[in-house]
């Protein structure tokens, strides 16, 4: 019996967790408020809530969620579901610039955070480095979303969001090696180059590993004659497949594995799902990745109280400069080298700065935080980490649009004019 009441606190607290995001975003959706700050408010609203009545606190006490069903469940769904909506073509036309802002300008990133934090604060080296992976995974959906709005360049979008998809990849197996350091209680010479190898051996290996499940993934949807059932359910299992296989089977990256799954699929849906379905599944995953979002944003505010924050100003204070000063080194000291490559297009000094202030933190970094094993600074890192996403959603996240507008990039180009015009005479007359 008490396991079956578990379940049924478990099945309550998402139903009333996923009222709860619906009426957020209902009310935040005519204004300009961030839709992530706000589930975060409610959810340390429903903290207060819970000290003063008795429903809340029964809803509060009785919903917890461990790191194993972050790190299973949300992870999954968030990387697939970005990976497998992008623009493959594009990215690949972009790919020199958004792979260096990904992996050498994460582990640069990550060096200048962790560097920063340990010389202002008691937090240890090692430990610093570890905040400083988890604060470099740029998260831009709300960025995304307005740039949709303000009709910037299919080219700035993807630079945008195809760095942030590798970098997430990247900074969640960069944390992961770093939990290894400080559960040794430091760096060593040895430590670290085998840290090192571990780090490439898992990055390729998860990538491998979806690569292979992805073409077999393709094969099966080729023969299946448009059934939305098998469809779906085949690159649902892809998502979760590909993640258990490299985590349980292979032990590389689980991550790395989903997102190289999903751009390999969703690369080729165009070939290897029927038009009926494609639809269908594009709009499944958002709402998934919405369902995601929406329980780590909610989840972080039942975790984090104010009284906290405002104890931890000061070394927050210095984790946001630090973000700061780091998102600037990486954008405009790398972005220019990797215009020296053979064919790659320049970019602009005007897309580098909406890139350096669109780099917004969010959902994963989250989700990297509250899926790390215990240790002595976790609530720490927590109430840091969420400050850390709060300030640029809200500060950057709401000077966004007048920033596009003073560079003169909220008017697209004119190809992708002409090619919207083109679809939208080809979708009236089909």
């Amino acid at each position: 019996m008490g396991h079956a009441s578990e379940v049924v606190d478990i099945t309550i607290g998402v139903v009333a967790l996923l009222l709860i995001a619906a009426a957020v975003r209902g009310t935040t959706k005519k204004g300009s408020f961030p839709f992530s700050v706000a589930l975060t408010l409610a959810g340390m609203a429903l903290t207060w809530l819970a000290t003063h009545f008795e429903p809340a606190a029964a809803l509060v006490s009785g919903f917890t969620v461990t790191p194993q069903v972050i790190l299973y469940v949300f992870l999954p769904t968030l990387v697939f579901e970005s990976s497998f909506n992008l623009d493959a073509r594009l990215l690949r036309d972009n790919l020199t610039a958004t792979l260096t802002l990904a992996a050498p300008g994460l582990i640069l990133s990550t060096a200048i955070i962790g560097a920063m934090v340990h010389a202002a604060t008691a937090i240890p080296l090692a430990e610093a480095l570890l905040l400083g992976a988890i604060l470099s995974a740029t998260d831009p959906v709300a960025v995304i979303a307005l740039f949709k709005q303000l009709g910037v360049s299919r080219r700035l979008m993807i630079l945008v969001e195809g760095e942030s998809l590798l970098n997430d990849a990247t900074a969640i197996v960069l944390a992961r090696i770093l939990v290894g350091v400080v559960a040794a209680g430091g760096f060593s010479l040895s430590g670290a180059a085998s840290g090192a190898a571990d780090f490439v051996l898992v990055f390729a290996g998860g990538v491998v590993v979806g690569w292979v499940m992805a073409i077999l993934a393709a094969w099966a949807l080729s023969a299946v004659e448009s059934d939305p059932f098998i469809e779906t359910t085949i690159t649902v299992t892809l998502a979760y497949g590909a993640f258990l296989a490299a985590e349980e089977l292979f032990h590389v990256s689980g991550v790395m594995a989903s997102m190289a799954a999903g751009l390999v699929l969703g690369g080729r849906r165009r070939v290897t799902i029927s038009a009926v379905v494609r639809d269908r599944l594009e709009h499944l995953w958002e709402y998934l990745a919405f369902v995601a979002n929406a329980l780590i944003f909610l989840l972080v505010g039942l975790h984090v109280r104010l009284e906290s924050l405002a104890g931890s100003a000061g070394a927050l204070a210095w984790v946001i400069a630090a973000m700061l000063v780091s998102r600037a080194v990486v954008v405009y000291g790398l972005t220019p080298l990797t215009q020296r490559a053979p064919g790659a297009e320049p970019v602009s000094v005007a897309y580098q700065t909406v890139m350096f202030w669109g780099g917004l933190r969010g959902a994963i970094a989250l989700a990297i935080v509250m899926s790390l094993p215990g240790f002595e600074r976790h609530e720490l890192f927590i109430t840091l980490v969420t400050g850390a996403v709060l300030f640029p959603l809200v500060v950057q996240g709401l000077t966004m649009n007048r920033l596009v507008a003073l560079l003169g990039l909220n008017t697209a180009p004119l190809a992708d004019r002409v090619a919207l015009l083109e679809a939208r005479l080809a979708a009236a007359a089909r």
